[in-house]
């Protein structure tokens, strides 16, 4: 009994400092560029296309909650005290949604999957291959697409897009790099994948 009592208050001690040592995690979100949460919703563009947006597919290394950097063609670096604030599959998708929204000038999108009866005009279906910060101070984005007629599947349009973009204030390394510069070039990626497959994929 009196070697517990020794043992007791060492293994407090143990796990005060443990706590100390603890850092708390950082969460992030992507986000359409130019388009904020607090905007009034506007609800002028009921007449345009209706868009169903989905699946969106990553590799399934990205679809986790800590954020994963590449260090190399073969290695990975996942950032356990960073992390998504939500799925990034469906944080992925509903950026996605967004940006078409604006480019097509609809309100009539629909994230897969969608409950609401009827048919859409177009649905986008999205292969992402890959989605991450890469050594060379840029995210890099590869994904193929599908836009198919929402009345009879028939395919309408196919492509793959690939992206690098420059992640603002990195100097030496996505070892050292803020995730919050991280994260803001990931959702230009987005946007720019958006912009594309509304030029290119639906007319």
């Amino acid at each position: 009994m009196q070697r517990i009592f020794k043992i007791f208050p060492a293994l407090i001690l143990c796990l005060a400092v443990a706590a100390c040592d603890s850092k708390p995690s950082n969460f992030y979100v992507l986000s359409a560029p130019g388009i904020t949460s607090g905007e009034t919703a506007q609800t002028t563009r009921r007449r345009g296309l209706s868009i169903g947006v989905g699946p969106v597919t990553l590799p399934e290394y990205l679809d986790r909650p800590e954020i994963v950097i590449r260090e190399n063609a073969t290695a990975l670096d996942v950032a356990s005290l960073n992390r998504w604030g939500g799925s990034l599959t469906e944080n992925f998708q509903n950026v996605l949604g967004e940006v078409l929204s604006e480019r097509l000038n609809t309100d009539r999108i629909l994230l897969h999957p969608w409950s609401v009866s009827g048919n859409v005009t177009y649905q986008v279906l999205v292969q992402v291959n890959t989605f991450e910060a890469q050594p060379d101070n840029q995210v890099l984005l590869d994904a193929r697409w599908t836009v198919v007629s929402g009345t009879t599947q028939d395919v309408i349009r196919m492509g793959r897009t690939v992206l690098r973009e420059p992640i603002s204030g990195a100097e030496s390394g996505t070892g050292g790099a803020d995730y919050a510069q991280i994260t803001a070039a990931m959702s230009r990626s987005v946007a720019r994948l958006g912009q594309e497959i509304a030029a290119k994929g639906i007319r």
